[in-house]
């Protein structure tokens, strides 16, 4: 692991360690960096705001359980990310609970639009999908993350793997096909 992965990762587990103590509207960069015993412009190096710190720690978390690249993770692979998401449970409560420009629960309905679509384009081989897909998506990642919330703020109840199983039950046939290829 290279140095600048290093920080990255100090970085991300001292936010995580100051979400129990600092309310988010109190959060400063400068104390994240003192915490860590580097520089303001070393953090800025590597990140633009401490949402897009927020962004690449969700990333390093669930990326590898999702959908993409040629991988169907099936079930398994969506309770992992759930649960892997409530092992920092509070920490995911603290930066979910505001919805700014900038803001996490913003950047994960980008982020899993853009996997659900780049995943898409690979089963059905095209260069675009078609206005029904495009919408079912959409709908699916608004309703997916209002329940990430919901599930988040009722202590991860029930356990990832029925959680899991519920969200994938209730997906768009065309999106269910990347956990359960056998659907259409």
């Amino acid at each position: 692991m290279s140095i600048l992965d290093r920080t990255k990762i100090l970085l991300a587990e001292e936010l995580k360690r100051q979400s129990r103590t600092v309310p988010l509207r109190r959060f400063k960069v400068v104390d994240l960096c003192a915490a860590c015993g580097i520089d303001r412009r070393t953090f800025y190096y590597h990140f633009r705001d401490v949402y897009d710190l927020m962004a690449w720690e969700y990333n390093r978390t669930v990326d590898d359980c999702l959908p993409g690249k040629g991988r169907n993770p099936g079930i398994a692979g969506f309770a992992e990310a759930l649960t892997r998401i409530r092992k920092d449970g509070y920490y995911y409560r603290w930066t979910l609970s505001e919805d700014s420009q900038n803001s996490l629960g913003r950047y994960i309905l980008q982020h899993n639009v853009e996997i659900y679509e780049e995943a898409l384009k690979q089963v059905f081989g095209t260069d675009a999908l078609s206005e029904k897909d495009s919408f079912a998506i959409g709908y699916h990642c608004f309703g997916s993350l209002g329940m990430l919330r919901r599930w988040l703020f009722a202590d991860c109840t029930p356990p990832p793997e029925e959680m899991a199983a519920r969200m994938i039950a209730v997906m768009p046939p065309v999106l269910r096909r990347l956990y359960v290829p056998d659907q259409e």
